[in-house]
């Protein structure tokens, strides 16, 4: 296989521009202009953003949980993207990618707005067949396909679907062909396949267990989305990872679910759990929120309590942000005269 040779992605301005002037033209992809500096991927894989860092045959290899469903892997100097949403990789700005892979066509995981403004030319655009039926795409996996993409890194499509719930009666959240999820292999130089000289890691998507997730072989780092109800709950995460037993395993995309952990007694020994925060921006509201509260601007703390319900909902269940509601609902009753 020779590498994939990209161009640039997504032309986001000309799909606004076509609709602002009515045209038929199809959507072009293009380079957006120059943004004023970004960060290298090296100084993100060196500071605090870079959570985990761990040891290949091609070199360190640093994971930055963005939020919710974006990740940023950096590997030998790329820069690899997992779904970017655009206020992940712009506040604060985030390098350019070498890679973005996206597993499918919903509006957490394929921002077409992001895919832009992260381009530069030859980054190469990754997608499901549900993405590439949405957005241009460099390239378009189907299930069980692999294909290199630089020396020594090679993509993996693995099934990623609805088994059982759903919409209502007969829909799925996810039907089967149209997301996927990624097996990542990164070798060094010295490395050969099939031995230690190869680390892989694994994006699940949004999916339920699947037959196809519990027969993955080999995996180090798995990260297993738990937004339910589009994909597991962490008793189902737990039951596949088990089956496959990568050495360290990520839960992430937890929005919608109590953000559990998975159950370690029932994985065995062998796998390590790492819980990570993957809603920064909504940890930084609930603060402005709590020093807004503490100056007396009631008004401003109760918008940003709101605004950070969005982002994480499952943030509510924390007692600093119920004891700021409960005060905020005893100041707005009125007088009793």
């Amino acid at each position: 296989m020779s590498p994939v040779r990209g161009g640039a992605a997504l032309a986001v301005l000309a799909l606004l521009s076509g609709l602002s002037a009515g045209c038929d033209e199809p959507l072009r992809r293009r380079v957006p202009p120059s943004e004023g500096p970004r960060p290298s991927p090296a100084s993100v894989a060196a500071s605090p953003r870079a959570t985990d860092h761990f040891e290949t045959s091609g070199g360190d290899l640093a994971v930055a949980p963005l939020e919710h469903a974006t990740l940023l892997l950096v590997w030998q100097g790329l820069a690899i993207y997992v779904d970017p949403t655009s206020p992940t990789v712009d506040d604060p700005p985030m390098p350019k990618a070498d890679f973005i892979l996206v597993t499918d066509a919903h509006y957490d995981h394929l921002d077409p707005l992001a895919l832009y403004h992260l381009s530069k030319p030859g980054t190469v655009v990754v997608g499901s067949p549900g993405v590439a039926a949405r957005a241009p795409v460099d390239l378009s996996m189907r299930e069980g396909e692999t294909r290199e993409l630089a020396r020594g890194l090679t993509a993996t499509a693995v099934p990623a679907y609805s088994l059982a719930r759903g919409a209502g009666p007969g829909l799925r959240y996810h039907e089967r062909g149209q997301a996927v999820g990624y097996v990542l292999t990164m070798e060094g130089r010295g490395g050969r396949g099939g031995t230690r000289g190869e680390t892989r890691v694994y994006v699940s998507g949004d999916t339920e267990c699947t037959p196809e997730q519990s027969a993955l072989t080999d995996v180090d780092v798995a990260f297993l989305s738990l937004n339910v109800p589009y994909s597991m709950t962490a008793a189902e995460a737990t039951r596949c990872a088990a089956a496959f037993r990568p050495r360290v395993v990520f839960p992430y995309a937890y929005r919608h679910a109590a953000p559990a952990t998975l159950d370690r007694a029932a994985l065995g020994p062998g796998i390590d759990v790492r819980m990570r925060p993957m809603y920064p921006r909504a940890a930084n509201a609930r603060a402005r929120a709590y020093a807004a509260f503490a100056s007396g601007m009631w008004g401003g703390a109760d918008d940003l309590l709101d605004e950070a319900r969005r982002l994480d909902p499952a943030g509510e269940n924390d007692w600093r942000v119920r004891w700021t509601r409960e005060s905020l609902e005893e100041d707005e009753k009125p007088w009793p005269w």
